[in-house]
């Protein structure tokens, strides 16, 4: 490939305390004649974020201004050639000047390697870990669950609970705003989200006081693609995939970018097929005398489950400056699984094959969720000098029609019974959050930033259930009932943050103050909560010289409970298995203390202390008869977690780049249930590999390995999880279409397990999921 050359002329202005900079330059193509229309892309490192872009006119030049310091890359595209970047440089006061750029086209370079993607997949940051998912083969075909099951750093329990560096309890963010659900609601929303609509993942371990303080393992924030590309086009795709069932999606999207009107849409329709099957044991004691032991078998399948998902939004740059953003996300999912329980019971002492019984059970699920967002942001002078504003209303639905049949079979007594129960609910939630930023440079380079946000979250549930009495079906008075949630969160925070020789500071202080209101409509009972908390965090950052820095973090967090959390009246998941919430549950506190070394933008190392009490914990004891097992929220005491994490960006030769990401950590819960006291602690480590290797013909390849040890969560422990996964990509028609093939699970743990120990109930259980499957994809892209 022949070198790229650039010549770019700089001319700078000073405006405040910070430089105005004009680049210009030109773009030919291999025979040295300009290249009309190329665009230009303006990037910021280390994580290439896009400061702005331009397309060259008629004569191959190009003219863009920036505002801040730092340092840039260039990256240049054009149909028909071969896309390249600059090499980097720093922006700063002065002239600086370089050489033309020369793009080959596409077909003088079908016999050359391709070297593009420089960026790594994994970046750390002072604050956060991103992780590039746009850019990955193996995102293809996972749903964002899926996609987030395999992130590293994290843990996932399926159920829309997580873990940061082994820490439970993450806040999960669409395009940093809060979804205002969790668990299995959140669960849903995320199987709902292909991985293909979304561009990056932020993991922030230690956030700052300009961040809510929910979340007591930090945040998780889910970033979708936004159109950089200036005029119009489109994208379509089509994809399949073939587990133990087959299932698929489709979809595609519009832009219209052009004098500061930035407009798009983008839809995706999915369809989910899958069966499963999983083995509980359960051992039921008294006083350390086992009384009874079931053996259960589960077999699941979801035959009809689909998701549509529709984004739409509309941005307009003013002259000043300011710009007016607005966006719709609508998102509809609908389950209608069923599954198969057979359970065998022994009684003690004896050894007695006392029951057999057979359960169908059969589920109807549905989710709505709507996502509105207008937002302003006016910046001044500089980057750092700007005022935004930002208002969400998000309503959301959940529609649960849920039947269990069972036919017990008393092998002593040579008889047999039905039973059979339903479950029918109607949940809505619907959220108000408004939020005001505020920032200003100061002249000792250092800034003040400022901010309000106000959130005002309700929530409505039915709940009727019924069940068979010699072969009629009657309400459950017991456990159907009405539930109203209200929570009221006023927030205010203010930070500091500046320079000083070779530091970089901030601090910062963040006031919220939380009003909660619980209504049993059924029993006429109402619980209201008022408190205030302080949530002070700062950070630090030495750099010893151009390529070792020092840093370290410090924040408080919370979790409060939510209306699960606090419903006390029960849910049934099957026959035998029921959830119901504790009223009397208290906040979560949690404390983080975060230090790390960075070498190059390549190796960092971080080591971790975290501090929480009042931890909320979900504990499964024994239920109202023997054979039945109840999960319910409780403040389990003390936690410590002790972490040590390792990422290192190699770059193995010109067409072979990886992440390699390494995390220890050690929990300790400590405290008391009842009269039952809680000691569980544990080690546990986790590795990802991740490899990209570039080849000639437009033709990449990633491979991914990863593997996670067994992980201690209150009185729980989980087994071991590993897999291998392997995908493969091939551009074509002129770079505008893509031919990708995927392995998930080439290599995999086919059967996790998890056992836990609470009183006088020890549970087994062993999971063998639908996680190995192929994945084909066809994409195409149109317009600019």
């Amino acid at each position: 490939m022949k070198s790229a050359i650039l010549s770019i002329l700089f001319s700078y202005s000073v405006v405040g305390l910070f430089a105005q900079t004009t680049l210009s330059g030109k773009v030919f193509n291999g025979d040295g004649l300009p290249i009309q229309d190329a665009t230009v892309r303006l990037l910021l490192l280390p994580d290439s974020t896009l400061i702005m872009q331009t397309n060259v006119s008629k004569d191959g030049s190009f003219e863009m201004r920036a505002l801040k310091r730092g340092e840039y890359i260039m990256h240049y595209s054009s149909v028909g050639y071969i896309s390249g970047f600059s090499e980097s440089y720093t922006l700063a006061d002065g002239h600086q000047t370089a050489i033309p750029m020369f793009l080959q086209s596409t077909e003088e370079a079908i016999e050359a390697v391709e070297v593009f993607g420089k960026q790594a997949s994994i970046r750390q940051y002072a604050d956060k870990m991103v992780v590039d998912v746009e850019r990955s083969v193996l995102a293809e075909g996972n749903n964002v669950l899926e996609l987030l099951e395999k992130t590293p750093g994290l843990v996932s329990d399926g159920k829309g609970n997580f873990s940061i560096q082994g820490r439970a309890g993450a806040n999960v963010r669409i395009d940093g705003r809060d979804m205002y659900v969790s668990g299995e609601q959140l669960a849903s929303i995320l199987r709902g989200l292909q991985a293909s609509e979304v561009s990056k993942l932020e993991l922030m371990s230690n956030p700052s006081a300009r961040e809510d303080a929910s979340g007591t393992a930090g945040i998780i924030n889910i970033v979708t693609k936004r159109n950089a590309k200036v005029g119009f086009g489109g994208d379509v795709f089509l994809r399949a995939a073939q587990g133990r069932e087959f299932h698929g999606g489709l979809g595609g999207g519009l832009h219209y970018k052009v004098n500061g009107i930035d407009m798009y849409v983008q839809g995706t329709k999915s369809y989910d097929r899958t069966n499963s099957h999983n083995l509980t044991e359960r051992s039921f004691y008294d006083q350390g005398d086992l009384l009874s032991f079931q053996r259960q078998n589960e077999r699941k399948n979801l035959d009809d489950a689909t998701f549509h998902s529709v984004r739409a939004g509309a941005k307009y740059e003013f002259a000043d400056g300011g710009i007016l953003d607005g966006s719709v996300h609508w998102m509809e999912g609908s389950y209608k699984p069923y599954a198969t329980i057979d359970m065998d019971t022994w009684r003690y002492p004896g050894d007695v094959y006392a029951e057999r019984a057979i359960s169908n059970n059969r589920f109807d699920e549905s989710f709505k969720n709507w996502t509105f967002n207008v937002n302003y942001s006016n910046k001044y002078e500089g980057e750092d000098h700007f005022l935004k504003f930002n208002f969400d209303f998000a309503p959301h639905g959940n529609d649960y029609n849920n039947r269990f049949e069972t036919d017990v079979f008393h092998l002593q007594q040579n008889t047999n019974t039905s039973t059979g129960r339903t479950n029918v609910q109607d949940l809505s939630n619907t959220t108000y959050a408004g939020r005001l930023d505020y920032s200003r440079p100061l002249a000792d380079a250092s800034k003040i930033e400022l901010g309000w946000k106000g959130t005002y979250f309700f929530i409505n549930n039915d709940v009727v259930n019924t069940v068979l009495d010699n072969g009629n079906w009657i309400q459950d008075i017991a456990t159907s009932n009405r539930f109203q949630y209200t929570q009221h969160i006023e927030a205010l925070y203010a930070i500091y943050s500046g320079k000083y020789k070779q530091f970089e500071y901030q601090a910062g202080l963040r006031g919220e103050y939380t009003f909660i209101n619980a209504n049993q409509v059924t029993l006429n009972e109402k619980n209201d909560q008022r408190y205030f908390d302080l949530f002070p965090s700062g950070s630090l950052l030495y750099n010893l010289n151009d390529n070792n820095t020092l840093r370290t973090s410090f924040s408080s967090r919370i979790e409060r409970p939510g209306d699960h959390d606090i419903n006390a009246f029960r849910i049934y998941e099957d026959a035998y298995s029921y959830y119901e919430g504790n009223p009397d549950l208290k906040p979560e506190k949690s404390y983080i203390t975060e230090i790390g070394h960075g070498f190059k933008n390549r190796l960092f190392t971080t080591l971790g202390v975290s501090y929480g009490r009042d931890i909320i914990n979900w504990i499964i004891r024994q239920g109202d008869q023997v054979g039945e097992n109840l999960s319910r929220p409780e403040n389990i005491g003390r936690y410590l977690n002790y972490s040590a994490s390792v990422m290192y960006n190699q770059t193995l030769n010109s067409w072979w780049t990886a992440s390699h990401y390494a995390n220890a950590f050690y929990n300790d819960y400590s405290g008391e249930i009842g009269n039952v006291n809680l000691d569980a602690k544990g080690s546990s480590w986790t590795v990802n590999s991740r490899h990209t290797l570039q080849f000639k013909y437009g033709f990449r390849s990633e491979i991914s390995l990863y593997y996670l040890s067994g992980v201690t969560t209150g009185p729980s422990r989980t087994d071991q999880r590993y897999g291998m996964d392997l995908a493969a990509e091939k551009k074509m028609f002129g770079d505008r279409g893509m031919i990708k093939l995927a392995v998930n699970g080439l290599l995999r743990n086919a059967n996790p397990q998890l056992t836990s120990e609470y009183g006088d109930l020890k549970i087994f259980y062993s999971d063998f999921p639908d996680n190995r499957k192929i994945l084909l994809s066809l994409s195409y892209r149109f317009g600019s």
